[in-house]
């Protein structure tokens, strides 16, 4: 199996065992549906969990588990990794895109390559690309049609705009 990195746990909430994610996924609300079995890879071990409840709380998530009921039985978890099985994923429309697959492409404006996904943020005006480029400061690039023209399997071309890139 491979698993799929959507979010980071930050901290117990509560002391029925709920745990605050800062949630780096799509989607989220079909992932975080009550039943879903999820995976937290924390110092290398991996632990099936299954949802039992899920809210949202400014920018975090607060997630329920069957298999846990204390504060105390999920503190260990603090910092570490919330995953998903990656044969999970729901099929995609043609014009969707999952947050993992667009982290690691080239950025293109026209033959020219600008830098590579680092980073997809999602912002309430709409999702974000955080672009690495060499010896600059990262871009940021809405990811929209307005200013992305194309993204393929490896690459993505960015619409030519003064002060974009």
């Amino acid at each position: 199996m491979n698993y799929i990195t959507i979010g980071t746990i930050t901290k117990p909430h509560g002391v029925r065992g709920a745990l605050g994610v800062k949630t780096d996924s799509d989607f989220k609300h079909e992932r975080y549906r009550v039943g879903n079995t999820l995976y937290i890879l924390c110092r290398g071990v991996r632990h099936a969990v299954t949802i039992r409840g899920h809210f949202e709380k400014g920018t975090v998530d607060v997630l329920s588990f069957e298999q846990f009921s204390s504060k105390e039985e999920v503190d260990l978890f603090r910092g570490c990794e919330l995953q998903i099985d990656e044969d999970t994923r729901e099929p995609l429309r043609d014009d969707e895109y999952y947050f993992t697959d667009l982290i690691g492409l080239n950025v293109y404006v026209g033959t020219t390559k600008k830098g590579v996904v680092e980073a997809v943020r999602r912002y309430p005006q709409g999702e974000v690309l955080v672009i690495k480029r060499e010896g600059k400061n990262a871009a940021l690039v809405p990811f929209s049609n307005r200013f992305v023209e194309t993204v393929d399997e490896d690459k993505i071309v960015v619409i030519e705009m003064e002060g974009l890139l």
